[in-house]
């Protein structure tokens, strides 16, 4: 060991190599590893907001259970306080109301269709099962010539398709 002076000292020291391939390894190990860490986050925020999407999407589908004239229609676009506040309104209609409603919920569906307006579509096909539900509480049916919400539906799926 030698003893230097201190300019000496601090000169050997910046012209040093030995342990520089150590410290390069140290701040590129942690340089990958912060990236890791950082990609982990936003792949795992964006994966949850994407379930989430779909979770959504999919918590009211078609049953699996059949209907006599095909697969039953679930409500797809409302909140559960919109459709208890659909439910109420439509219960609270004349018959006469509540048949004029059959149609103008149609229209309003193939409106929104025609005009590929799809979230708003599938919200005049969930009234429109709405209407179908008070309707058979009523033991009325709905106008001949109009489809029901699962023919709705499939109308809907062709013209996203």
């Amino acid at each position: 060991m030698r003893i230097c002076g201190k300019q000496e000292c601090v000169r050997d020291l910046w012209d040093s190599e030995s342990g520089a391939v150590t410290v390069d390894w140290v701040v590129l190990s942690a340089a990958v590893i912060g990236l890791g860490a950082f990609s982990v986050v936003q792949i795992g925020q964006g994966s949850t907001e994407l379930a989430n999407s779909i979770q959504g999407s999919l918590r009211f589908v078609l049953s699996q259970e059949p209907a006599e004239d095909g697969p039953r229609y679930s409500i797809q676009r409302l909140s559960d306080a919109q459709l208890e506040q659909w439910t109420t309104t439509y219960a609270d209609q004349t018959d006469s109301q509540l048949l004029a409603s059959v149609q103008l919920r149609h229209d309003q569906f193939m409106s929104h269709l025609d005009a590929q307006q799809w979230s708003q579509a599938l919200q005049r096909i969930d009234y429109y099962h709405i209407i179908e539900q008070e309707l058979a509480t009523r033991s009325l049916q709905r106008p001949d010539d109009m489809p029901g919400a699962h023919a709705l539906f499939d109308m809907y799926n062709d013209a996203r398709s």
